[in-house]
């Protein structure tokens, strides 16, 4: 009789073991999908940031922007929804679309300087 109790408790850690399992890798999955968390690219210049992070679309949807480090105001702006480039100078500025597609960031073979050129030129540099 202690084996069967042995058994059915043995069998419900396993099974919760397998949940548990199953639901850590749903969501190593589903963060993977998302996008990642945002990290520096290359900028070089004194008192300032160029961020980058993705929001999905197998890295063709994605955000970039230039902050002031001290006061973290946003300078500039550059992001592809998974198709279509869009820019904004500044906070207030209006969000205008720069190319119908993002091709010339993601193809070109050299992502984070062609972002780099891009807001460089946005703001005036």
């Amino acid at each position: 009789m202690h084996s069967v109790f042995s058994l059915q408790r043995a069998l419900r850690v396993g099974t919760r073991v397998c949940a548990a399992l199953v639901l850590a890798l749903a969501g190593q999955g589903a963060g993977a999908a998302g996008g990642t968390g945002a990290y520096p690219l290359d900028w070089g210049r004194a008192g300032e940031t160029l961020q980058y992070r993705s929001c999905g679309c197998a890295d063709r949807c994605w955000v970039a922007e230039v902050k002031h480090q001290r006061s973290r105001k946003t300078l500039a702006t550059l992001r592809c929804d998974c198709e279509r480039l869009f820019a904004r100078v500044g906070t207030s500025g209006p969000e205008v679309e720069r190319s119908p597609t993002c091709s010339a960031m993601d193809d070109g073979g050299n992502k984070p300087r062609a972002i780099r050129e891009a807001l460089e030129q946005m703001l005036g540099r």
